[in-house]
């Protein structure tokens, strides 16, 4: 019996997890394995207050604040979440081999998730996300180096497609030598495009590592 590669995908805010089905239906359909099987798994935030939504409760990994014209993270919410979910995988995948992914606020946490995990990912996909607090992320020092890829639009008016190139930075300064930055022409969404690249960059990837 072929050996699971696991998939994580987590959502943006006010989201939950069938919101990125399109992306993990698309990737297990075109990423074909030989080896392995693919186990989807798209976990749900929970349903917490928002400050910058005038404290409304909704699905949210962390809570943001509105902060001189710009959106800030809660640094305790987002260090509380990341450790959870650091459990939440290990005890999933074991030693299986595994990816990431995530949109908006699920794309920070797949970025810290990819960097602090004692045992990384092969592979992680951050869509339209930026690095709030990258003062917690304690730099990798075991030389992982994960291929990723960041997506963005070009007019995304919640967080500007300057974010991706900072993320990008951060993770070269990491050490990390395989990002793929790409952006598109859609405000704060994926496009079909994107999602055509998402899987021809992975199905690239995985011939090239023979992790099928």
């Amino acid at each position: 019996m072929s050996r699971p590669l696991h998939l994580f995908l987590f959502h943006g805010l006010g989201a939950d997890g069938d919101d990125l089905a399109p992306i993990s239906d698309l990737i297990t359909e075109r990423v074909a394995l030989t080896d392995h099987h693919w186990q989807v798994h798209r976990p749900d935030a929970p349903v917490s207050p928002v400050s910058l939504n005038g404290g409304l409760p909704m699905p949210s990994w962390f809570d943001l604040i509105a902060d001189n014209g710009g959106i800030e993270a809660d640094r305790d919410s987002l260090a509380g979440i990341t450790a959870d979910l650091q459990q939440q995988v290990q005890d999933t995948v074991g030693d299986d081999p595994y990816i990431l992914g995530g949109f908006s606020q699920g794309g920070v946490l797949a970025n810290r998730l990819m960097l602090t995990l004692p045992r990384p990912p092969l592979a992680a996909v951050m869509l339209s996300t930026w690095l709030p607090a990258p003062e917690q992320i304690v730099r990798p020092t075991d030389g992982r180096d994960p291929a990723v890829f960041i997506g963005h639009g070009e007019h995304d008016n919640l967080i500007p497609v300057r974010a991706a190139g900072m993320v990008n930075a951060f993770l070269q300064d990491c050490g990390l030598s395989n990002v793929t930055e790409q952006h598109y022409p859609v405000e704060h969404g994926i496009l079909p495009e994107e999602l055509q690249d998402i899987t021809e960059w992975l199905n690239d990837y995985l011939n090239k590592q023979g992790a099928r």
